[in-house]
């Protein structure tokens, strides 16, 4: 692949997604690492920690297909720019509150506003990419966002650890996110509303009916499957990698939030390598060897214990779940040629996935309090389950 022949230099509108992503992705990632330290940090257990995480993801959850349904009604760019308004406040509420149930509620509307911005991030990206590289599109989408969330878990991490100040994160957070929403403003092109396109009403009767009719319950099931996967695991990394590291591993708060900057860094740096390898081999010998990887991986981090070897098997796990992100993205981007579902079917995704984060931390939380050695076993058993689902529907899938 020629560097300059590059989607990202020949596709305007890709480059411009891309943009807001990268400074999104720095953004709003400053938060996500240092969320369960500062929970820690006005005492709350490990438990509740995770409980509060799980509320996260079934907040986003619920908010996805509505809204996705919604940003259909009046249009993708207004969608995103009233869910980048809302989340610019959700750090200074941080700053503001420091009762444990408050600092909690925060965190579960912070995760409704971002269950709100989804659909319409998928949407704007299904009309922005390149149709004959849809593999190398996405992967730079995901690449970007991943990228610059490993740039902001560093510099949240660092200011944490050297300066012991959440505020300030919470702060820069802010004022990125609102450079966000200004960038939008201006430089995201608008849509047309699905409304002003087809007058009429599109039921959820005739959405089932369309996807029935063209035979696509199996491959949406098995892209929220494998949503589901990728943050129900991510999450529980998120939540308790820390914990998991001082207690079973020995190691450092600089080393566990550096392993959260290295899975996003990997990601995005893997990212458009996985869309073109999907594009020329196909997703379903890309998915087959991304299942692979990562159930080996993970079985691997169930046994190691020194701490070289479990950074290298965990970077190998990280990569396996690039190339499975790559492969979802380049199949959920086909739906953006059918106005009358893609609402529904970015929201579905998007919900199952937001589900896989609120469902990871509230188990995996509890088996961490069973057993600290055992995260990664349950980790193991949710990837094999997902696993025999796409084994189970390979043909019928079509992915």
């Amino acid at each position: 692949m020629k560097f300059k022949e590059s989607v990202l230099f020949t596709k305007k509108e890709l480059r411009r997604f891309c943009t807001y992503r990268l400074l999104f992705g720095i953004s709003y990632s400053l938060m996500i690492p240092i969320i369960p330290l500062f929970y820690k940090s006005i005492g709350l257990s490990t438990v509740i920690i995770g409980i509060i995480i799980s509320l996260y993801g079934l907040s986003k959850t619920i908010t996805q297909i509505p809204f996705g349904i919604f940003a259909d009604k009046i249009g993708d760019k207004l969608a995103l720019t009233l869910a980048l308004g809302l989340m610019a406040l959700v750090p200074i509420g941080y700053t503001l509150v420091k009762n444990n149930i408050l600092s909690g509620s925060i965190y579960v509307i912070q995760g409704a506003i971002l269950g709100m911005a989804a659909p319409s991030t998928y949407s704007i990206l299904a009309r922005s990419i390149d149709k004959r590289k849809r593999g190398e599109s996405t992967g730079l989408a995901s690449a970007v966002f991943t990228f610059g969330g490993g740039v902001g878990a560093i510099i949240a991490g660092i200011i944490v650890t050297k300066l012991n100040d959440f505020n300030r994160v919470f702060y820069i957070s802010s004022f990125g996110i609102l450079l966000t929403l200004i960038y939008v403003i201006f430089k995201i092109p608008k849509e047309k509303p699905a409304r002003q396109v087809n007058k009429s009403k599109v039921s959820l009767k005739e959405i089932l009916k369309e996807i029935n009719i063209y035979k696509l319950k199996h491959k949406i099931i098995m892209l929220g499957a494998m949503a589901f996967l990728g943050d129900y695991i991510y999450s529980c990394v998120v939540a308790l990698i820390h914990f998991y590291g001082q207690s079973v591993l020995g190691v450092s708060t600089l080393y566990t939030s550096s392993i959260i900057s290295v899975y996003l860094i990997v990601f995005g740096l893997g990212a458009p390598i996985a869309g073109w390898v999907s594009d020329r081999i196909g997703n379903k010998a890309q998915l087959v060897l991304s299942f692979s990887v990562m159930n080996l991986s993970l079985l691997g981090l169930v046994i190691i214990r020194n701490v070289s070897v479990f950074t290298i098997t965990i970077i190998i796990y990280f990569l396996g779940a690039t190339f499975l992100n790559a492969a979802l993205q380049g199949s959920l981007s086909e739906f953006g040629s059918n106005p009358r579902i893609k609402g529904f079917v970015f929201g579905f995704v998007g919900s199952s996935e937001s589900f896989g984060y609120a469902l990871g931390p509230l188990i995996s939380s509890y088996v961490y309090e069973i057993n600290k050695e055992w995260l990664f076993l349950g980790l193991l058993i949710v990837s094999l389950l997902i696993t025999a689902l796409y084994v189970l529907f390979y043909n019928k899938s079509k992915i």
